[in-house]
């Protein structure tokens, strides 16, 4: 269902079912395992979910739907769940490299991604209204709060495809095509891996949090264990003697 392979102290983690990437309860719960097992050790910095040759992923498995019981639907839906707050919560940051179809719940997946890079002739959308059911991975509520309530709307009650030109800001990078992509992603992948794993887990950390009192005070706590760590020490003397820091 899924394929992966260690980079760089990078993860990457290729989706591997069929020739549209269908996302079942066995290919989120693949996910959650890969992350769970490979992600959280401190030899990976960072993790990359990418698709097969063709595409990221056309969506939900809609052709197993009819056969699903109801027990096996309510799993469908609290794996996702599961997965995307795990994504959320992963101290590494989570990349999306998406090509070809990134469709229903996998345009899903990339929205709960930290960062998402794409080739500008991918499909996109949310088309979960045409078959009379919705976008029940979370990607309503992400759009909307990605793009403004009003455009999410549109996107998830007309179910067309989305021009990219109108969600742009959504992506850290839009590339002409597969090759030009694998390459943004591996170069923005192992630029963020070659930093302090220390950094790296307290900016992701930073950012899902709000603006309020309570989280100024954690940010001051993490400021003053980040200055006072061996990683600091030697990334603050290598700047001083001009040269690369080697962090640990």
């Amino acid at each position: 269902m899924i394929k992966t392979h260690v980079e760089n102290q990078v993860l990457f983690i290729h989706l591997n079912h069929g020739p549209v990437n269908a996302l079942n309860e066995e290919v989120l719960t693949n996910i959650i395992e890969a992350i769970e097992t490979q992600g959280f050790d401190d030899h990976i910095k960072v993790i990359v979910i990418k698709g097969n040759e063709k595409c990221f992923s056309a969506g939900a498995d809609i052709k197993s739907f009819p056969d699903l019981t109801k027990h096996e639907r309510l799993n469908l839906a609290s794996t996702s769940a599961k997965l995307f707050r795990l994504i959320k919560t992963c101290h590494k940051p989570v990349i999306s490299s998406i090509h070809g179809v990134c469709l229903g719940g996998g345009f899903e997946l990339a929205l709960a991604c930290d960062m998402r890079l794409i080739t500008k002739d991918t499909k996109v959308g949310l088309p979960e209204i045409n078959l009379g059911i919705f976008p029940g991975f979370g990607g309503v509520r992400r759009l909307s709060y990605m793009i403004g309530q009003h455009k999410a709307l549109q996107v998830a009650l007309t179910g067309e495809n989305v021009n990219l030109d109108d969600i742009q800001h959504l992506f850290n990078e839009i590339v002409e095509d597969k090759e030009e992509l694998e390459k943004a992603t591996e170069k923005l992948a192992y630029s963020i891996a070659s930093k302090s794993l220390n950094s790296i887990k307290v900016i992701k950390q930073m950012s899902n949090l709000d603006l309020s009192l309570e989280s100024d005070q954690i940010e001051e706590r993490h400021f003053v264990d980040i200055i006072e760590s061996e990683n600091a020490e030697e990334g603050i003397n290598a700047f001083i003697t001009k040269r690369k820091p080697q962090f640990k």
